[in-house]
């Protein structure tokens, strides 16, 4: 029987498109946002004069209106000039070199006499040159907008700046200009010289939001979403409260009141009251590492604890012959019988697939291979949550420690794995490897 086809499509809350409350939908007013507004407006108003604007870096943490606000802004834009300018917003992440970066923009300006060119096979200069052209020829304005520039630079450096700033100086009628969005408030001072010189940028900064504000967010985005009276007040504060402390996110709150509704719906309710709100907090701040510890065998926390504690001790990675007489130690502290030291390797493996730990192969010539087992930056945290199981109640770690010849033999103390040389007189144990 098919699950999906027993479950009610009606629902006595909603009334409208959830979408309204997704990071992706742009609304037609932005609450708080009248002065970025302003500013950005105030700004590109000299394209309708056919003059270019200065490039713009828009400023702000995650979830304040960035993206959204120079959106909404360049889509009037566009309207006011139908046909006369080329708007394009590109996410970084996505578009995350001058390459892709190039082929988006000549392809955005096809025309039914021109082919689109591929992505891969053209030099760039080609497609630098093919730009020029469809701009000249078409007289449009091209303004290019970089999301999350700040990981284009980190990527590629600076040189794929520089190529979009050069083209509004290659340009006849200059009309070309860049607007960068990011959180990264050294962005300009990690940028080259020569592209600092260029850019001449002006500033525009996006404050987070408080609490007042992300309530009126949400209820302008709600109104018409869901019936009249559906949800609590104290739901939506909730929701803004939340989101101020997350450095005033207003994505954070939308998604918030977007998942107490679904919850809502799921289980036939008729209100969304503050404990949909909390499920709802729970389920977007899951955390990933805590269940995945939870769900180990019993055996895999204690070679896992077994890891964390023998390089905590100090805080260089263990030969699993070290982890492994941490491991029995465990177990007699616990009152479980070990296993073996091959089953302990499988143990290792399955942990390092998991991404838990990082497991790497020393070669030590004719004295053989083992293996060396490295614990994360979150060593302190797995700790915690292991010994929050109920099985390490009694757990106080007296019998763990490490071979001290291991920790006097590091030739250098920054350095993170030892190399053949360094472990080269260490014993074996022939199933250390598993």
């Amino acid at each position: 029987m098919n699950p999906f086809l027993d479950r009610p499509l009606e629902n006595s809350i909603l009334s409208g498109d959830l979408k309204v409350l997704g990071g992706s939908y742009i609304p037609d007013t932005l609450p708080h946002r009248e002065e970025q507004i302003q500013k950005l407006v105030y700004r590109l108003e000299s394209i309708m004069r056919n003059i270019n604007p200065s490039n713009l870096l828009i400023y702000g943490r995650t979830g304040s209106g960035k993206t959204s606000t120079v959106a909404h802004v360049t889509s009037m834009l566009s309207e006011a000039l139908p046909g006369k300018i080329s708007v394009k917003i590109l996410n970084c992440q996505v578009y995350d070199s001058i390459y892709s970066i190039m082929v988006t923009l000549v392809n955005s300006l096809s025309t039914d006499e021109d082919q689109s060119i591929p992505l891969s096979g053209w030099t760039l200069d080609r497609i630098y040159t093919e730009l020029i052209r469809r701009m000249e020829s078409r007289e449009i304005y091209l303004l290019i907008v970089l999301d999350e520039i700040d990981k284009l630079v980190q990527k590629n450096g600076s040189d794929p700046i520089y190529v979009l700033l050069k083209l509004a100086d290659d340009l006849k009628r200059k009309n070309s200009s860049l607007i960068g969005i990011t959180n990264y408030i050294g962005f300009v001072e990690g940028l080259d010289a020569r592209v600092q010189s260029r850019l001449s940028q002006e500033t525009i900064m996006f404050p987070p939001y408080n609490a007042v504000e992300l309530r009126d967010i949400i209820k302008y985005r709600v109104n018409g979403v869901v019936k009249n009276d559906a949800i609590e007040d104290s739901a939506i504060s909730l929701c803004a409260a939340i989101a101020a402390q997350e450095h005033g996110d207003a994505r954070k709150a939308l998604d918030l009141m977007r998942m107490s509704i679904e919850i809502a719906i799921r289980e036939g309710m008729e209100k969304i009251t503050e404990k949909e709100v909390a499920r709802a907090k729970d389920m977007l701040e899951i955390n990933v590492l805590r269940e995945t510890i939870k769900g180990l065998p019993v055996h895999s926390k204690f070679v896992l604890l077994s890891s964390v504690l023998s390089q905590e001790i100090s805080r260089r990675p263990s030969f699993t012959g070290e982890v492994y007489d941490n491991y029995c130690a465990i177990c007699g502290e616990l009152g479980y019988s070990p296993l073996t030291s091959r089953r302990v390797g499988d143990i290792l493996s399955d942990l390092d697939d998991s991404g838990l730990i990082v497991t790497k192969i020393a070669n030590l010539g004719r004295h053989g291979r083992t293996r060396y087992v490295e614990v994360g930056e979150k060593h302190e945290e797995m700790k915690k949550y292991i010994l929050e199981e109920d099985q390490f109640s009694g757990f106080h770690g007296q019998k763990i420690g490490r071979q001290t010849r291991f920790d006097s033999d590091w030739p250098d103390k920054d350095r993170k794995g030892p190399s053949a040389d360094d472990i080269s007189s260490a014993t074996m144990d022939p199933e250390s490897i598993g």
